[in-house]
């Protein structure tokens, strides 16, 4: 009798388990890419990114030896656009409180100013934990680190009026540890094709420099600014996903 009834257990968990099991897919979404905290933050060219709102393109996949958890990969690019006229404000604003031959920069100043916008790559990996909620739908959350490369506005600046000309850049591409977690829905429009809906936070760590030079008949520095901060955003994306 006790066979017996380990032998419907054990039948019971495995009918079970097949009913929730989940699918192996990969996807490829689109969306918004909204900046958080201080990436976003205008106030401070040490501890604010200048950030605006911009767009991220996602590939994912997602393998699951047993039901329930996995492991998920993420190949992720974002862009977002740099706020112009606070930049070019607090750049000027520091240079003229720095440089003790000027005292201000005219109005007939030949300003050229080229602020480009934020890129950032992830290659992540991470757990994945999944459920189905109902025949067709499935509940993903997942915790995501790895590489990010990221990439500051082209932040060129060239002012030039009489016999002075100012000059200010920003260093470029730059290695980072990211990490952030997900959450997504899949809904299974055939066998094989899903509608994939997520949200996902990311973080990483922001250490780029401002550099700023004067030519004129008196020498002068201006000193540099090293800017520091979290890189942060929420990506909203919608896009297919193939399982297999």
């Amino acid at each position: 009798m006790q066979k017996h009834a380990w032998f419907l257990c054990i039948i019971f968990v495995l009918t079970s388990l097949s009913s929730v099991a989940q699918q192996n897919f990969a996807s490829i979404s689109f969306g918004a890419a909204l900046p958080q905290g201080d990436y976003g933050a205008t106030e401070d060219l040490a501890t604010s990114g200048y950030a605006r709102p911009g767009g991220a393109i996602k590939f994912d996949a997602g393998y699951f030896p047993v039901s329930y958890v996995g492991i998920a990969g993420s190949f992720s690019f974002g862009s977002n656009f740099a706020f112009r006229d606070s930049l070019l404000n607090d750049m000027t604003t520091h240079i003229v409180e720095n440089a003790y031959t000027i005292q201000d920069i005219p109005g007939y100043a030949d300003t050229h100013y080229g602020s480009g916008f934020w890129n950032y790559i992830n290659l992540f990996m991470g757990p994945l934990f999944s459920v189905r909620a109902s025949h067709k739908l499935y509940v993903d959350f997942r915790a995501l680190a790895g590489l990010s490369i990221l990439r500051p506005p082209d932040q060129d600046l060239n002012i030039s009026y009489d016999n002075t000309e100012i000059s200010a850049h920003t260093t470029r591409n730059m290695l980072a540890f990211g990490y952030g977690g997900s959450t997504y829905l899949r809904y299974s429009l055939n066998s094989g094709m899903a509608l994939k809906l997520g949200a996902d936070f990311y973080q990483s760590k922001a250490t780029y420099e401002y550099t700023f030079e004067i030519s004129s008949l008196t020498a002068d520095e201006v000193p540099p600014i090293k800017s520091d901060f979290f890189l942060r955003t929420l990506e909203l994306t919608a896009g297919l996903a193939y399982s297999f």
